[in-house]
């Protein structure tokens, strides 16, 4: 059985009131608090007053003076107590961290030197965020608290860094945490005592090596932090008289509010079986379906000094598998092939004129009619090559033009002694080019249309990019895409109202629902258009948005304290506040199952255009049970991914497109997974 143990820990207010203070003029120390945060006292008594300015200021102990004055209960006023005890915890906690500030939503984070991790070059700090919140959870007030990782700060004042200063972004000064852009007049006169945070241009310039990423289980070792912090700095006399936590830390959660996906939603199907693991599927069962194209041709394009060790072994691998590990191309994914390596393949003579052949050559490329073809560009040039990374994309983008799809593979992978479970890893995504369907989810059809949108910032425009009406049926079949920059919202209901018609048509039956994966919390600017959409095409469904936050959440954990490896099952479900939950998408299948790696949760909110349709427990199940299964469709590669295609997908596309020269996707582009 699991004991799920959440990183909550509830308390009660105290049951006397306390007198505050209220001040009119704003004072140094004091606590801006907006008119509509003011206790509900005070609004009983002085509304006429206190409506005519926006913030008042208290320190929440001086009431000498003050402009008002009431006796507060703070079981009635929580954005009031909130204040109160994220002030007082703050005060608490700068006499004792080592560095601390408000943080963008005005919550505690402190940082404890690790003088074992630091260095001469920089200092290695402990981040731990403490968030007061009412806990849907515990139903009461609670102390969250997170582990946020380490950060390194130099040992060099920036004073002494000789570069540019726009690279500073966070600083330290006087143990507290500030935003470079916004130092104080004290600070920016004593910048001998500033130091910055580190960044990647920061590590270059002081030679200081960059991370690798850690692997392995992440909860233990989160767990055990946050443990020794509570231990340490919460279970003590001092900080309950601030914030009155509960005898026993942190909260247990009842088995009645942990929910589970269906125990089939981790079958996919494969050719004539199901199977939960993709590799071994695809290796004894065989792919779902076949690519529909009977002619299915492959070539190369390569830099002409690689063609003996890298362009000759990889073609040898392809036919005749490799090592015993891998068998050939075309019993893997049981596609017919022809691999033209004399006529369609292309040996260029020098990166910088790669793009510049490359276009001529297809130009003067006779395709065999009805023929599918596929590049499998061997790249001279990891695409990770800051300085040359460009040709990855032209490549890309070229071949997209002239309806070829493409596999890029580094040459040093060639070499590589994992390269056969390198192969095993791009065969799914070979057969998904050649609209193939590795795998498809096990479940019975519904008439319901599934769109993700996703996004990716790219750095180099500083312009956003979505890969939006990324198109599903419910058992994952892949419908089409296209991408947009994020502000054409117009263009995104457009295409997603396209895919529905086309949905109709294809199934010949209405659409039961519209769902629609989001990647950020979706506005009624963006609802709105798809809306008008379906109401042109006269179809009256709801529409389900599910945001689906990208990034792991790392500020609400839960741990399985009867598992030694405190990762909850693959499935586990945690409702956290109001139609918002934890899902723990892993490969832990079972108690005593070995899991793979170990992600921490995906945080999901849903809403409805229709305010009655979440009402109903075992729909609500029913959608979180969906996005979880989409996250086992990931073609990429046949390892599994805690989140779901439908955010996935756009995200990769949105990546890409950035670097390509037009700003529209050819149409084969739109009907095509060429990105995986």
């Amino acid at each position: 059985m699991e004991n799920l143990k959440i990183n909550i820990i509830p308390f009660q207010h105290p049951s006397l009131k306390k007198e505050f203070g209220f001040y009119k003029e704003k004072k140094e120390g004091y606590y801006p608090i907006h008119r509509t945060e003011l206790p509900n006292e005070l609004w009983d008594t002085q509304k006429e007053e206190i409506v005519k300015s926006k913030y008042y200021y208290t320190n929440f102990i001086d009431t000498i003076d003050c402009d008002f004055k009431t006796k507060v209960d703070f079981a009635y006023n929580a954005k009031f107590a909130k204040h109160y005890y994220t002030h007082s915890a703050y005060k608490h906690f700068a006499n004792i961290s080592d560095a601390i500030q408000l943080n963008y939503v005005k919550d505690i984070e402190v940082w404890f030197l690790d003088t074992a991790l630091s260095t001469k070059d920089y200092n290695n700090y402990k981040v731990f965020t403490l968030k007061i919140e009412y806990s849907a959870l515990t139903k009461s007030p609670a102390l969250l608290l997170s582990y946020d990782g380490n950060s390194k700060v130099a040992t060099t004042s920036i004073d002494k860094i000789e570069m540019p200063s726009n690279y500073f972004k966070t600083v330290i000064y006087n143990n507290e945490i500030f935003k470079f852009d916004s130092l104080s007049e004290d600070a920016k006169q004593n910048l001998i005592n500033v130091y910055p945070l580190l960044n990647i241009p920061i590590k270059n310039h002081l030679h200081i090596p960059h991370d690798k990423p850690k692997k392995g289980n992440r909860y233990l070792p989160y767990f055990n932090y946050i443990n020794d912090f509570y231990n340490n700095y919460l279970n003590t006399e001092a900080f309950r008289s601030i914030v009155p936590l509960d005898k026993n830390g942190f909260f247990t959660i009842p088995e009645n509010e942990v929910y589970h996906t269906n125990y089939k939603s981790n079958n996919l199907r494969f050719y004539n079986n199901t199977e939960i693991d993709p590799k071994v599927g695809m290796k004894k069962i065989g792919p779902y379906k076949a690519s529909p194209h009977p002619n299915v041709q492959f070539f190369f394009i390569y830099h002409k000094p690689d063609r003996k060790e890298y362009v000759a072994k990889l073609y040898d691998y392809f036919l005749n598998g490799y090592k015993g590990y891998f068998p050939s191309l075309k019993n893997h994914i049981k596609q017919p092939f022809f691999m033209d390596d004399k006529n369609s393949s292309l040996g260029f003579e020098s990166p910088a004129t790669a793009i510049k052949e490359l276009k001529i050559h297809l130009i003067n490329l006779e395709k065999t009619p009805n023929t599918r073809y596929v590049a499998i560009y061997i790249s001279p040039i990891h695409k990770e090559d800051q300085d040359n990374k460009q040709l990855y994309y032209q490549v890309k983008e070229e071949l997209l033009k002239h309806e070829i799809t493409s596999q890029v593979i580094f040459k040093e992978s060639i070499n590589n002694n994992y390269f056969g479970a390198f192969l095993e890893n791009i065969t799914p995504a070979l057969l998904a080019k050649i609209d193939g369907i590795p795998w498809r989810l096990d479940r019975d059809l519904k008439q319901e249309l599934i769109v993700g949108v996703g996004a990716f910032k790219s750095v180099e425009s500083n312009t956003r990019y979505v890969g939006s009406a990324f198109c599903f049926t419910n058992k994952g079949e892949f419908k089409g895409f296209d991408c947009f920059r994020d502000n054409e919202i117009e263009l995104i209901a457009g295409a997603i109202g396209k895919q529905i018609l086309k949905f109709i048509v294809d199934n010949g039956n209405d659409v039961e629902r519209l769902i629609i994966h989001y990647y950020k919390p979706m506005g009624k600017e963006e609802i709105d258009p798809i809306q008008k959409v379906l109401n042109k095409l006269n179809i009256d469904v709801p529409i389900i948005i599910i945001t689906i936050n990208k990034t792991e959440a790392n500020d609400y954990v839960a741990f399985d304290t009867s598992s030694p490896e405190l990762m909850p099952l693959s499935g586990t479900i945690i409702e956290i506040a109001k139609l918002k939950y934890l899902l723990f998408n892993n490969t832990k299948y079972s108690q005593d199952g070995k899991a793979f790696d170990y992600p921490f949760p995906v945080k999901l909110t849903l809403n409805c255009t229709d305010e009655e349709y979440l009402k109903d427990i075992p729909t609500v199940k029913e959608l979180i049970d969906q996005v979880y299964q989409f996250s086992r469709m990931y073609w990429k590669s046949i390892k599994q991914q805690n989140l779901p295609v439908t955010i996935k997908y756009p995200e990769m596309v949105a990546q890409i497109f950035p670097h390509f020269e037009g700003d529209k996707l050819p149409d084969f582009g739109k009907n095509n997974l060429w990105f995986l």
